[in-house]
């Protein structure tokens, strides 16, 4: 019988290195004592020559400690096996034999191309002699002799993966056997060329690059959406980036290294070295480079619009941003700005929505301006558009045309204005209203021309005529039928509350007038006083007295603290009685109209505020013309001619000179 392997045993043989561990268990290697794969692959190399192998040979860890051993990487095995508690080394193989001369013809050669290996799996045999005996008759004929020869016989078998790692080593072949392509063609006895190995290309690295923290670092011109999902053709996503100081607008992504490639025979193939690059040149005004454990970070340094030099790939944070270009469907779309300042040197184009806070034109404007505060300011015109800025100022140096101007809790001033809805807490026209609706607590007008009027305070230097149409002012009166239910609700609590006292007072009289209680009150008033001193035979009577006028002191006592009751809520009523008059009569004073020099046609009269209205500055464009010219309950008529001045101030009831 033949044997096909036998224990790796051999006289003289060098010793096995420290770092191999061959126990019942199988064959280790020990990592405290492993210094690195070269180390390895030059005892299994030595091993192979002398036609050992490894038996159940455990293929991807004998390829790790061939290859993928470096120092570090064996320090990090170390600490991997004693977080999960076990010892420090690798079991790679069952044990070691030595392959029989027999069975080392059984392995071919390789076909090796183009980083791939394949091998001629077809039959094998064992060829071996074994001694017959044969009879041979002698020269008579009659008698034979034995003879012993040696024959030839093929015993079929079977190649060993095991063995065949081995050999395929010797061949040049030295990584990248696939295994289960070779354990399949070995157990099914296929007959044919098999692809058996692969060579392991270099994975490539990764340049050093940027990656982008902030959504808005970058205009976006794409169009924006609406909350329903659709597409918003008037607006793009993201014209004017806006930073935040403390935000951080770019990390740096380190380069990274590729891996290392493996030919067949073993050699490395080295990646592509990645690029770095110079990180702090992207840093410009108003930003700085930060590291930290983390990584590398741009960081804006102030609150503002991001500036990206295109040239020199800089990144900048401004603390205003200036737009030259316009603001169009072509070039912007509607733009909503979250700074606190912004300046555009183009025009506005009709239809085109500009949002922010403290916005100053250079150009003329046809779209609409919205600020949510600050300071509007038009150097140029404003022609069929409107601004909005409902707690602020708006400044127009120019014209106004056929434009809506609302600012109802601040200043609108405009140099001269026509066919214009302006409403404002302050309104000041330093030259020439033609055919406008203005709205406005106080109103100043030099001249005004076939205007509808309305305001608590006017003042008109000059009103001219202008074609056939006449000059509408109502003097808005405050609103005081709700005072007057105050005040009158609180006078009848206030006689209540004397009727109240003038009870209690005739209830007092009539207790204090029972036996006793007059008498004990006086002496008691004495005693307190220090006026009279009892003696004990006094103290005791007075004691008795005292405890039987008891109830009715008790009573006094009652009433004597509802009284002081009454008299807090009295003082009350009567100094909100005082606050409302004194609001009256703050807000009647403020109420007047001066007109100075009257040349067209004009009416003038008072405008009474229903108590449950709205407020007029709250009313959509047409229900605020319908307003102002519109003659509720009460409205008087103060003026009406196309000559002469009018003075008029609601606390003297209309004083008329003509």
């Amino acid at each position: 019988m033949v044997v096909a392997d036998a224990e790796f045993q051999q006289e003289g043989a060098e010793p096995l290195p420290r770092f191999i561990i061959k126990d019942e268990s199988g064959v280790w290697v020990d990592l405290n004592c492993f210094r690195a794969s070269s180390d390895f692959s030059e005892w299994v190399d030595r091993l192979f020559v002398r036609g050992a192998y490894f038996r159940e040979l455990d293929y991807p860890v004998f390829l790790r400690l061939a290859y993928d051993f470096e120092p570090g990487v064996v320090a990090d095995e170390i600490g991997a096996c004693e977080a999960a508690g076990r010892p420090s080394r690798l079991r790679f193989a069952r044990g070691i034999s030595h392959i029989l001369p027999l069975r080392s013809v059984l392995y071919r050669g390789l076909k090796i191309s183009g980083g791939r290996a394949e091998y001629l799996f077809e039959p094998v045999s064992l060829e071996f002699s074994v001694e017959q005996q044969s009879a041979e008759a002698n020269e008579t004929g009659d008698q034979r002799s034995a003879r012993t020869e040696a024959v030839v016989v093929a015993q079929k078998t079977r190649l060993d993966f095991d063995e065949f790692i081995a050999q395929m080593w010797l061949k040049g072949l030295r990584y990248g056997v696939d295994e289960a392509v070779v354990r399949k063609a070995i157990g099914e006895d296929h007959v044919g060329r098999e692809t058996i190995a692969a060579a392991k290309a270099p994975s490539a690295g990764r340049d050093a690059g940027v990656e982008e923290l902030s959504d808005g670092l970058r205009r976006d011109d794409a169009p924006g959406l609406l909350p329903d999902g659709r597409i918003n053709l008037a607006r793009f996503r993201n014209r004017f980036p806006q930073i935040r100081a403390g935000v951080k607008l770019l990390r740096k992504t380190p380069l990274v290294l590729g891996n290392l490639g493996r030919e067949l025979n073993g050699r490395p193939l080295a990646p592509a070295l990645p690029k770095d690059l110079d990180f702090a040149a992207l840093a410009g005004s108003g930003t700085r480079i930060e590291n930290t454990p983390q990584g590398e970070y741009l960081v804006a340094t102030i609150d503002g619009f991001l500036d990206i030099d295109n040239d020199s790939s800089k990144m900048s944070v401004t603390e205003k941003i200036i737009n030259r270009g316009g603001v169009s469907l072509r070039t912007t779309g509607d733009i909503v700005l979250m700074g606190d300042e912004y300046e555009e040197h183009g025009e506005i184009q009709e239809g085109r929505v500009v949002e922010g806070l403290n916005i100053t034109t250079f150009a003329d404007v046809f779209g609409k301006v919205v600020s949510k505060g600050g300071v509007v300011v038009l150097k140029k015109n404003l022609s069929g558009g409107a601004v909005v800025n409902h707690g602020g100022q708006v400044m127009i140096e120019g014209r106004a045309s056929g434009a809506t101007i609302l600012a109802p809790g601040g200043e609108v001033t405009v140099r001269h204005a026509e066919n214009s809805l302006i409403v404002g807490r302050r309104v000041v026209i330093s030259e020439r209203a033609v055919g406008c609706d203005i709205l406005a607590d106080e109103l100043e007008i030099a001249l005004a021309e076939a205007s509808v009027l309305g305001a608590a305070a006017l003042s008109i230097a000059e009103v001219r005529a202008h074609g056939s149409a006449e000059t509408l002012v109502s003097i808005l009166l405050p609103p005081d039928g709700e005072q007057h239910e105050l005040l009158a609700a609180a006078r009848a609590q206030l006689e209540g509350l004397q009727a109240a006292d003038d009870e209690a007072k005739q209830l007092i009289d009539s207790l204090r007038g029972r036996p006793g209680v007059e008498n004990y009150l006086t002496i008691a008033g004495k005693v307190r006083r220090q006026e009279l001193t009892l003696s004990v035979e006094q103290k005791v009577a007075f004691q008795k007295l005292r405890d039987s006028v008891a109830p009715v002191l008790k009573a006094l006592a009652q009433i004597s603290e509802q009284g002081k009751a009454r008299a807090s809520h009295r003082e009350t009523l009567q100094a909100a009685i005082a606050g409302v008059e004194a609001e009256r009569r703050t807000a009647n004073e403020a109420v007047k109209c001066s007109i100075g020099e009257i040349s067209g046609e004009v009416i003038v009269r008072t405008h009474p505020a229903a108590p449950d209205a709205k407020l007029p500055a709250s009313l959509a464009p047409n229900e605020l013309k319908a307003f102002l010219r519109a003659m509720p309950p009460g409205c008087r008529p103060l003026f009406a001619g196309s000559k002469g001045c009018f003075e008029w101030r609601l606390v003297d009831d209309a004083k008329v000179t003509s």
